[in-house]
């Protein structure tokens, strides 16, 4: 660690010197996450601010200043490591187990059951929730390794009995659903719709990929196009596999030809440890999401599609972990810390359980159990976090990669992390030079450097 003064008070110089083809360290971008600062500097700036920052004698007014900005918390929330469970405010509700599709990269093919979660149950969870002091807004999702349309009579029930206990208590709170779309009628829609729901679709775009990798793409695309023509706002999220990486840019081709009206779509990893046998495979597949990514986000700006993922761009998200942890209902009457841990078929269940709904329908937490979890994988647990510039946005790493992939795999999930972050910020710097400046900042450097100037 050549700059631990910084990096102890949370600022971190981050070596850029690459993105103009020079060494690393010739240039910086200084990053200071808790108050969302970063600017260029060159190695002899940053030298001095190690030794400023440990001597504050050294420092003139404008420094002084400088650190105070800083080291100083800005406006964005951060996530904090939840102390009981009254801290959690993410439920995710699993009504079932039980899915129409076969994708080749399901995380919960291995829980497959019949049956759905008790309406008794859900009502345990929703009580429970909204007799707290809420201090934000509930965050719940209908979601998990089922397919939650094939239980939608029972998500009905749950919608209307949240309305009428919210309504009772003067709660907020938003609903999401995650679907693969093949379910939704014309009823469905009106009835989300009217209820304000969020649904995201799980799609593929291309056709060859989503009937390889999941099926029904006729299905599914013509009711995308019912919900477009019934006026119902909803997203797209597509999850790549080595194999579909490199169709990003003609996904967002395809999207803008085929659903002209969808201004959005997100772009997420896949999580399969049985898709990546060496931790080369694992690097290739993210190195060549970050250049795909990238790339079909400038094809998208052209032709007005946003394109996002909280996989690469994490920079306004601030945690102490990756997941604060969650109030998981599972169809078996479970409660878990993780949507994609929610049967006991699989190998971890036990590992992320810490709750249940007993037989007289009462909602059990295991406080201990789930402080036992929040206190993993967080960034104080793990020493390889320690100088990390992108702790603070990581949040350490998912809790299930680190069970799922051994440890020599961690390297490459490592610095894809700190890839797309550094990448998100230096793309940020170029957009605020040349908005300010009318230049661009990447030949202005080069120019300098070229000149002796740097």
């Amino acid at each position: 660690m050549k700059y631990p003064a910084l990096s102890e008070n949370n600022i971190f110089p981050v070596p850029v010197g690459d993105f103009w083809q020079v060494e690393p360290e010739r240039l910086f971008i200084v990053y200071a996450p808790l108050n969302l600062q970063f600017f260029l500097a060159t190695q002899k700036s940053v030298d001095e601010l190690e030794k400023n920052i440990t001597d504050i004698n050294l420092c003139n007014e404008q420094q002084i200043k400088l650190f105070d900005t800083l080291k100083t918390i800005g406006k964005t929330p951060v996530h904090y490591l939840p102390k009981t469970v009254d801290d959690l405010y993410q439920v995710d509700l699993l009504l079932n187990n039980t899915c129409n599709f076969r994708c080749t990269y399901c995380y919960s093919a291995a829980g497959r059951s019949q049956g759905e979660v008790k309406f008794e149950q859900v009502k345990a969870v929703v009580d429970y929730l909204f007799s707290r002091k809420q201090t934000k807004p509930y965050i719940i999702d209908f979601s998990g390794g089922g397919e939650p349309l094939l239980s939608f009579p029972l998500m009905q029930q749950t919608i209307e009995y949240i309305e009428k206990i919210a309504s009772a208590k003067n709660c907020f709170y938003n609903i999401g659903l995650v679907t693969n779309g093949s379910l939704i009628t014309a009823e469905i829609i009106e009835y989300l719709k009217n209820k304000n729901i969020n649904m995201t679709v799980s799609f593929e775009i291309l056709q060859h990929l989503q009937d390889m990798e999941r099926g029904s793409y006729a299905t599914v695309a013509k009711n995308i196009d019912l919900m477009l023509d019934c006026d119902y706002s909803f997203g797209i999220r597509t999850t790549f596999t080595p194999e579909s990486v490199p169709y990003m840019t003609e996904m967002i081709e395809e999207l803008h030809r085929r659903f002209p009206r969808i201004g959005k779509v997100i772009f997420d990893t896949v999580l399969s440890p049985d898709i990546f046998n060496t931790p080369e495979m694992l690097n290739d597949y993210y190195t060549a999401f970050l250049d795909n990514y990238f790339a079909a986000k400038r094809r998208g700006k052209e032709l007005n599609v946003n394109v996002e993922s909280i996989a690469v761009e994490t920079l306004s998200i601030l945690r102490e972990r990756t997941c604060a942890g969650k109030i998981t209902l599972t169809p078996e009457g479970a409660i878990s810390c993780c949507s994609r841990v929610s049967s006991s078929k699989e190998a971890l269940y036990n590992q992320y359980v810490y709750g249940k709904i007993d037989t007289d329908n009462k909602l059990i937490f295991d406080e201990d159990k789930l402080r036992q979890i929040v206190s993993e994988n967080n960034i104080y647990s793990q020493p390889f976090c320690g100088d990390c510039f992108a702790k603070w946005n990581c949040g350490g790493g998912c809790r299930l990669f680190h069970q799922l992939f051994t440890s020599e795999f961690l390297k490459p999930k490592c610095d894809f992390t700190r890839q797309g972050l550094k990448l998100e910020i230096f793309h940020l710097l170029c957009a605020n030079f040349e908005r300010q400046q009318n230049r661009n900042l990447h030949s202005y450097i080069s120019e300098k450097i070229k000149n002796g100037e740097i």
